[in-house]
Parts: structure tokens; C-alpha cells; sequence
């Protein structure tokens, strides 16, 4: 799915253009489906830590773990934690394409050890981008693509666009009240007359290729910025009451 949808990727507007215009990831999915703050300060190069933690950066995850985790039972130090949140941003929620762990995000996990809020939702919409520039110029020099980045998070946006062709869970495990991106991951691809991976990619590619309209009975677009189409939480910031609307404009 992703592959075929990156054919119509632009790197200089960040969007895909269809026939019906641009489309792309906004902040406002990135909240709706990880629930991810979009109104806490950017990650800058200003803001510094307290201290220097002790963490030992090795080549492989493996050695990393077994370098930084503390003894069965003992309680959690300051470096341990720092350490978790280094391989966690690595590792789940960067994704990096690395077999090393990136020192990039050292300082960013011991900012968040120390409970410093950052706006975790733009740097990770911003690694997305660069992952889907770096796509594009992989296919355009006809080079190997590499997968990697956060392209989690692309994958459950797109099942949102492609709702109609997907096969949704019964489970009824999701927390609705926080986000979505729970009810996403359940989603399986399910488009007709596909037997191969092939068929799926031509499937998808026609779907947008031959989208002239925004508002159409195939692709969903407009998911998150209708009622009942998002968490609760954003719901009542989006679509206020009359009670909320008044507190809003008192507050503002």
C-alpha cells in the first residue's frame, strides 16, 4: 500500500498530488490516531538537560540492552530510564533503519526523562516526510529501497483513506475516548478482484490516480474532521457544545 501511493508523493509540498489536488498528514491526524500533544513546544536545540546520564552506546541493540539494563529487581535508575527511552525512540517509535542505535535521539529521551513536555507529534510527522522524500529519490535513481522511519504511522493513516477496503475487527478492544490508532491496526486490506501483491499495488495506484474528486464514495479523506470520526478527546475540541464553545472563548 505504501509503495503505491508513493508514486504520487511531492518532496517540495510534503503531499500527494492527485488529479482532485493535495493530500497528506497533518498534526491533527498525528493526535487523532497516536494521541500525541500538538501544542507543546518544538524540540529546539536551546533546550538542555540537567545533568549527563550515564548511558553506554554500543553497535547493535542487543549489546545495548545488555550494556544499560540494571539487575532483576533492583529499582529503576535514572540512566536505565534514560537508556529505555533511548532504544523505545530508536526502535518503536522512530523506527530507525539503522542496525545501530541513532545518538540523535539521546538528548531528546533525557529531556523526556526529566519530564520536559515536547512536541513529539511534529518530529515524528517530520520524519515521515524524510522517510517518503527518501522514497521518491530511491525510485526515481531506480536504486534498492530501504524501509525504515515511522512508516507505522503512514500505514494506519492510509487504512483510515482506504476504509472502505478494509476488513475491520470485531473485538471491540479500542479505547475510542483517546485514539484511534488502536481500531487502525485491526484494519486488513480487503480489495476485490486482488489475488497477488501486484493486483493490490494496481488497486491502490488506480484509486488514486483516478481520484478527481475530494468527496467520493471510495476514499475517505475527511475521516478525523467530522463528527464521530475521531477520539472523543479532539471530537469536543473540534466540534464544541454550546456550554464548551463559551468556556473556549471565555479561555480565549
Amino acid at each position: 500500500m505504501i509503495g503505491a501511493v508513493t508514486c504520487f508523493w511531492n518532496r517540495t509540498t510534503n503531499n500527494f498530488h492527485l488529479p482532485c489536488g493535495m493530500i497528506g498528514m497533518s498534526l491533527l491526524h498525528v493526535a487523532a490516531i497516536t494521541g500525541l500533544p500538538i501544542n507543546f513546544p518544538d524540540c529546539t536545540p536551546d533546550i538542555q538537560s540537567k545533568r549527563h546520564y550515564n548511558v553506554v552506546l554500543t553497535n547493535s541493540y542487543s549489546d545495548f540492552i545488555a550494556h544499560n539494563m540494571g539487575a532483576e529487581g533492583a529499582k529503576i535508575t535514572d540512566n536505565e530510564h534514560v537508556a529505555f527511552l533511548f532504544y523505545w525512540l530508536n526502535a518503536v517509535f522512530f523506527c530507525s533503519r539503522s542496525v545501530q542505535m541513532s545518538k540523535l535521539y539521546l538528548p531528546l529521551a533525557t529531556l523526556l526523562h526529566e519530564g520536559k513536555a515536547l512536541n513529539l507529534a511534529k518530529f515524528l510527522l517530520g520524519h515521515i516526510f524524510k522517510e517518503l522524500g527518501q522514497f521518491v529519490c530511491d525510485l526515481r535513481d531506480n536504486k534498492i529501497i530501504s524501509t525504515g522511519g515511522p512508516l507505522w504511522l503512514l500505514q494506519l493513516w492510509l487504512n483510515v483513506v482506504f476504509e472502505n477496503f478494509m476488513t475491520k475487527s470485531e473485538s471491540g478492544n479500542t479505547d475510542k475516548q483517546y485514539i484511534d490508532g488502536f481500531r487502525l491496526s485491526e484494519f486488513k486490506p480487503n480489495f476485490p478482484d486482488t489475488k497477488s501483491e501486484e493486483d493490490k499495488f494496481w488497486a491502490i495506484f488506480s484509486l488514486f490516480h483516478t481520484c478527481k474528486d475530494f468527496d467520493n464514495d471510495q476514499l475517505n479523506f475527511t475521516h478525523f474532521f467530522r463528527r464521530n470520526g475521531c477520539p472523543a478527546w479532539l471530537e469536543r475540541l473540534l466540534f464544541p457544545d454550546t456550554n464548551e464553545e463559551n468556556e473556549l472563548a471565555n479561555r480565549s
